[in-house]
């Protein structure tokens, strides 16, 4: 933050002022989300118009982002999300401990709609920029412990070190444990706990003026009970009703549910959320990375910069889809992926500072194993239209990949001004993608690849498992462009018009069972119009902050998750021809300048499938039509006592169709209140102390769904965190 308080964002890879960037931005710099008491990426949808995030499926820890109505799949090794997520300007290509990394920030920004030019192929919903605090050369730290409700035990620190004149180094961490808050009710077990520790050390040179480096170490540890899925419906008749027992089990577990499902009291004789699992599930996740960032100033009107990053993922999970005592599904997967990126630019001024510009290369290597392993259907019996017929026996299937991508783009963008109050910007980046898959789907206990060569004749193929092995590669290039105007008619105001060209490149279904479902998806297209206005008014004592922005994106080839049902149930992505988004965000800020500031926005984004829309299907997913939040804080010094902060935050989503066809899946709309009240520096000393609040009203709602009525006859679903509470004591120096 600037020392008049403007927000600086970097959503044009240097360095502005948040009110000056024609793009519509969302930011929360450090002392926001610290007074807002954000702990996590879910913390932060209630905070800003036309971001939603929900669960890909049924597991809590993987995300997906959805910006404008673009929503992310499941995070497969050979597929990309339409909205990126950034650590310190270094993609992070899968979600997995992202969310929990939001901690010891600078800023978090959310760049809306497409950032096709300086950002990358595959962002055509947007960007998340997560950006850490970096090191300085102030001593300083601080310590801080958290206690709530269903045991909850958080401890945060943060050291900084100024070594020499030229050295500093950064420490920051936390570690967090959590009581599950979803009770079996066949053991008595906990599920949907939490169990992680994660921490980073950063190291900033600055050994002569003009030059910097500053490189990151992060580290991220969960080893979890794993999320709880409630089956909360079943159609009969249906292959999942067939399951011997699994109709009985689910309405006993149905009865349970509805007697207790409101009933979030952890103590003694406390309902909880409840579930059954048959088998007993568990998450572990491991992530480790490297960044550097390297600037040279070549003089007053050149700088080079450099961005390097590594990162190694390691992940596996077991997962009881139907959440009953009753077999029906199971997944085990796993994942082993490492990312390289190395990015280039030389930044500068010409024509008497009228123009500002960046070049750019970039190239991006990810490689590795992305797979699971499920148990389906025990004593059901499989009918010859598949490959796998079997009585009376678990059907496990294993699917996965190996895959490796890679990636080349030069561009270059700039900032031309015209006149005192007349802006163009435009730029142009040239993408190359290859991808190369190699899938083997088998069933390890039948000694069976079922991989089926014979899409004429299901179930005829007689590959031997030794030989199950099917590779394939293909590459893609496709140039993006962006243009804006831009007009300010005064220092208060900024009015701009762009257009942006996207793309998201193609790939490969990890779970292919046959030559169809392995055939490549194409890359999607999109073009992006956008107008908007931001303005900054005194009104009276008062300073009243505002942005607007309305969209209508043209959307080509729109890659789209599909789920068939088995054996083996597969999940694949596939090009489902035309679509158009349209909508707008509103958000508008009031500083009283007396410590009051209030806060409010609103957004709406509707989709139109122009063609290729299958029978039964929701235009839009994963996102409400409708969002609306505002908030409340108030600042004080009060003498002899301490800096006292309260804050208020309130959300509002309508309703929210959490899978593309089961009206079953449909989450009807629900409003959200979080409460926080924080005292630092309490009687002059380094204390302070906090207390908070979030869910205050106790709603029940969903995040998530795996949506298989159509295809098996239920659906299993994944709720949002009940009330929480808590009281954090911390020490500042």
């Amino acid at each position: 933050m600037e020392a008049d308080g403007a927000i600086v964002v970097t959503a044009r890879r240097r360095e502005e002022a948040l009110q000056d960037v024609p793009i519509s931005i969302t930011a929360l710099n450090g002392a926001a989300l610290a007074r807002q008491g954000v702990q996590n990426i879910q913390d932060v949808t209630a905070r800003v118009p036309s971001l939603s995030i929900t669960t890909t499926s049924n597991i809590r820890s993987v995300v997906a982002f959805a910006i404008r109505g673009q929503r992310s799949q499941e995070p497969q090794l050979l597929t990309d999300p339409p909205v990126g997520t950034y650590f310190a300007e270094v993609v992070q290509p899968r979600p997995y401990g992202f969310g929990n990394a939001l901690y010891d920030l600078q800023s978090v920004q959310v760049l809306k709609g497409v950032q096709g030019t300086l950002f990358g192929r595959n962002m055509t919903g947007g960007a998340v920029l997560v950006e850490p605090n970096r090191p300085t050369q102030d001593f300083t730290g601080e310590l801080r412990g958290t206690l709530g409700n269903y045991d909850l035990r958080e401890l945060y620190g943060m050291l900084n070190v100024p070594v020499t004149e030229g050295i500093a180094v950064r420490f920051a961490g936390k570690t967090r444990q959590r009581d599950g808050c979803a009770v079996d009710v066949s053991n008595g077990r906990r599920y949907d706990n939490q169990d992680f520790t994660t921490f980073r050390a950063s190291v900033l040179l600055t050994p002569f003026q003009g030059f910097e480096s500053n490189s990151i170490v992060d580290f991220y540890n969960a080893d979890e009970v794993g999320g709880a899925a409630f089956a909360t419906t079943l159609r009969t008749p249906s292959t999942a009703a067939a399951v011997p027992g699994f109709a009985a089990a689910f309405r006993e577990q149905q009865a349970r549910f509805a007697a207790k499902r409101f009933r979030f009291d952890p103590g003694p004789g406390g309902g909880g959320r409840f579930d059954a699992f048959n088998r007993q599930p568990f998450e572990t996740n491991r992530n480790i990375g490297f960044t550097n960032k390297t600037t040279y100033e070549l003089n007053d009107d050149l700088t080079v910069k450099n961005i390097f990053g590594y990162r190694h993922v390691q992940r596996r999970s077991l997962t009881d889809y139907d959440g009953t005592p009753v077999t029906v599904i199971t997944a085990d997967q796993y994942a082993n992926i490492k990312s390289y990126s190395e990015e280039l630019q030389l930044q500068g001024k010409a024509l008497d500072n009228r123009l500002d510009f960046v070049l750019g290369g970039f190239y991006f290597l990810e490689k590795g194993l992305d797979g699971s392993r499920s148990s389906q259907f025990p004593g059901l019996s499989i009918t010859a239209a598949s490959p796998a017929t079997l009585t009376a026996t678990t059907l496990i299937t294993q699917n996965g990949a190996v895959g490796r991508s890679t990636s080349y783009a030069a561009y270059a963008a700039g900032t031309l001004a015209l006149t005192d109050t007349i802006k163009l910007s435009g730029g142009i980046r040239y993408n190359y993608d290859k991808r190369k898959a190699t899938v083997g789907p088998r069933q390890p206990n039948r000694n069976l690849c079922v991989f089926d060569t014979d899409i004429n004749t299901p179930g005829t193929q007689t590959v031997p498992i030794d030989q199950c092995s099917f590779t394939a590669s293909k590459s893609w290039d496709a140039i993006t462009w962006d243009a804006t105007i831009q007009w300010e008619p005064s220092q208060a105001t900024s009015i701009y018009a762009s257009t942006r060209r996207g793309f998201r490149a193609g790939g490969f279904s990890t779970r292919a069972s046959n030559y169809p479902t392995f055939t490549p998806f194409n890359p999607e297209t999109v073009q992006e119009y956008e107008i908007g206005m931001k303005n900054n008014l005194d009104i009276g004592a008062a300073k009243l902050t505002t942005s607007t922005a309305v969209f209508y994106q043209d959307y080509k080839n729109v890659q789209k998750q599909r789920t068939f049902a088995g054996p083996p149930t597969v999940t694949i992505i596939d090009n489902t021809a035309k679509q158009e988004n349209y909508g707008g965000e509103f958000e508008a800020s009031l500083d009283f300048r007396n410590g009051l500031t209030v806060a409010a926005f609103y957004a709406y984004v509707g989709v139109n499938i122009k063609e290729g829309r299958l029978p039964g299907e929701y235009e839009l997913r994963g996102t409400p039509h409708h969002q609306v939040g505002g908030s409340i804080n108030y600042a004080s010094d009060i003498t002899g006592m301490g800096s006292l902060n309260l804050n208020a935050n309130a959300s509002y989503r309508s309703r929210n169709h959490l899978d593309e066809f089961d009206v079953e899946g449909d989450e009807p709309g629900y409003a959200l209140l979080n409460l926080r009240a924080s005292i630092d520096g309490i009687a002059g000393t380094p204390f302070g102390a906090a207390l908070f609040m979030n869910n205050v009203t106790n709603k029940l709602y969903r995040i998530g769904v795996l949506g298989l009525n159509r295809e098996l006859g239920f659906v299993s679903s994944v709720y949002g965190e009940p009330r929480m509470y808590g009281l954090e004591l911390s020490a500042k120096f």
